[in-house]
């Protein structure tokens, strides 16, 4: 039961169709893209990095910041479904094709377990991916990460094909995949460090796959699949995307807008055991000991599975540049390596040929998957609410039925009460209040100027102000003046303005990014009632 299939093809082609891995992988599909597609038309201002792209598809535009894979497919299908081309519309097309990227992600890791394993292996990683918190928040986003760890999921899915199946056909698609990888987002072109030992190192049946031809049909593969997937290629500023990745490298070495700490650092392993419940742990620990344990009979692929999200962390580590989503590829895989554990514990009560040791076996495999789904789907259900709710339109709210019409409101980018950033679709504020908005209020002057300015409150979240009380947060010297200036305005108003109300910051921070309204002036005389 938990032994790799031999191959169907004394079936009829419907049994084939309806027992092989087909099924899993359109049943995977299509449920994994209607669950990560709930409640993903919110405001795009929400999200800082949304805009850009949003207008790159109006303007039909590319600044080369990332690969082109995820704003061509989001071009394209807006075309297909005939979606007016306004800002908004395209963003929630896009988070869509996002959705879609990430279910593409968890139906290639599903069908390794299949391939590898058996049909139940299959279904039982698919069903864990299903509910992996961390893929299912950043599908939800217009954002490069889903197409790319739909890339790398395609590549190991490639080079486990590969590897059990060396000839033309999965040497192709490897390149392929390898492409795909490196066209979601430039840090995808890792592929080509596992993607190059396999190709040179696999052996053939085919008397053609010489070393030689090998290298042409993979590289052939992956630069056709690259152009295609990166088109309109800019023929005229071939060097776009080269400053961008330079660019990139720049934030990855140097940290985030001059803001850089010590490295290594043991940040995104702290986050990691966070987002990893301990029946996950302890069955992906249970795969590394089992493999190590049987590491004789072990093919590559097998031991790359393991390797690759530590290899992966340990670089992030050496990044002063923390977000998060950066550790989504490292999330996956520790969630499919955890099935994988759980298929070989089952495998510990299999036996070929014996009917009772393969029932023993399965029901492990299902206990076992049971246990890790108790300890992942309550918090994916905490998460699906957070996106039912929304703590601008909150904040709005309660600032229309509780300031006067007159009073005058300083806000960071992620308040969103200001006519710039109030909803991505309509041009006026969302409060009747004058609203200021900078990315950091502290950017709009000091609290003695705005004051004078008749700034009456200030509007502030902590994604804004915690970066300057973090004492592993260091500043460049470029960057000294502004982060002081910054550090001293979030300072004042704390010491000095009155929190009127918080609206708590929860794990879904664009639409929960933790709002505190703080009155830093005395409200004018004789205020009109609220409205």
């Amino acid at each position: 039961m938990l032994y790799p299939e031999p191959s169907p093809t004394g079936k009829p082609r419907l049994v084939r169709l309806l027992t092989g891995p087909w099924l899993l992988a359109v049943i995977l599909f299509l449920a994994t893209l209607a669950l990560y597609t709930r409640h993903n038309d919110f405001p795009y201002t929400y999200h800082p990095d949304e805009r850009g792209k949003a207008f790159q598809l109006v303007e039909k535009s590319r600044n080369f910041h990332h690969p082109l894979l995820l704003l061509n497919l989001t071009d394209w299908a807006a075309r297909l479904t005939f979606t007016e081309r306004t800002p908004q519309n395209l963003v929630v097309v896009g988070r869509w094709v996002s959705a879609a990227l990430a279910a593409g992600a968890i139906t290639a890791l599903a069908l390794i377990a299949w391939l590898h394993y058996s049909a139940l292996a299959g279904w039982a990683a698919g069903l864990l991916l299903l509910f992996e918190a961390e893929l299912f928040k950043t599908a939800h986003y217009l954002k490069e990460d889903p197409a790319l760890i739909f890339g790398l999921a395609l590549s190991l899915l490639a080079a486990h094909l590969w590897w059990h199946r060396p000839g033309r056909g999965t040497l192709r698609f490897l390149g392929v995949a390898c492409a795909l990888a490196a066209s979601g987002k430039y840090l995808g072109i890792v592929t080509l460090l596992f993607a190059l030992p396999l190709v040179w190192r696999r052996n053939s049946e085919d008397p053609a796959l010489i070393i030689r031809r090998r290298w042409k049909i993979f590289a052939a593969a992956f630069g056709i699949a690259f152009l295609l997937a990166n088109l309109p290629f800019p023929v005229s500023k071939i060097s776009s995307p080269f400053r961008q990745i330079s660019r990139e490298m720049e934030g990855v070495v140097g940290g985030h807008r001059g803001l850089t700490r010590e490295v290594p650092h043991a940040i995104y392993l702290d986050v990691l055991r966070g987002n990893t419940p301990l029946p996950l742990a302890l069955c992906a620990s249970a795969y590394v000991v089992l493999l190590a344990a049987t590491a004789r009979r072990r093919t590559p692929v097998e031991w790359l599975t393991v390797l690759f999200p530590v290899a992966y962390l340990a670089m992030l580590s050496f990044s002063p540049k923390v977000a998060d989503r950066y550790l989504l590829p490292v999330d996956v895989l520790v969630t499919f390596l955890a099935a994988l554990g759980a298929v070989e514990i089952a495998r510990l009560f299999d036996a070929p040929g014996s009917r009772s040791r393969h029932a023993l076996a399965g029901l492990t495999l299902v206990g076992l998957s049971a246990w890790m789904l108790t300890s992942t789907i309550p918090h994916f259900r905490s998460l699906l609410a957070e996106y039912q709710t929304d703590s601008h339109a909150a904040a709005a709210a309660w600032v229309k039925a509780n300031l006067p019409a007159d009073a005058i409101i300083a806000e960071d980018h992620r308040v969103n009460l200001s006519a710039e950033k109030s909803n991505g679709v309509s041009t006026t504020a969302r409060v009747p209040q004058t609203v200021l908005n900078s990315d950091f209020a502290a950017d709009l002057g000091t609290l003695d100027e705005l004051r004078n300015r008749g700034v009456t409150h200030v509007a502030i979240g902590p994604d804004a102000f915690k970066r300057f009380f973090n004492p592993d947060i260091k500043p460049g010297k470029k960057e000294q003046a502004s982060y002081d200036r910054r550090k001293a305005f979030y300072a004042q108003v704390f010491t000095e303005g009155e929190c009127l109300v918080a609206w708590p910051r929860r794990e879904i921070t664009y639409l929960h990014p933790g709002i505190l309204l703080y009155r830093v002036a005395p409200l004018p005389a004789n205020p009109p009632p609220p409205n």
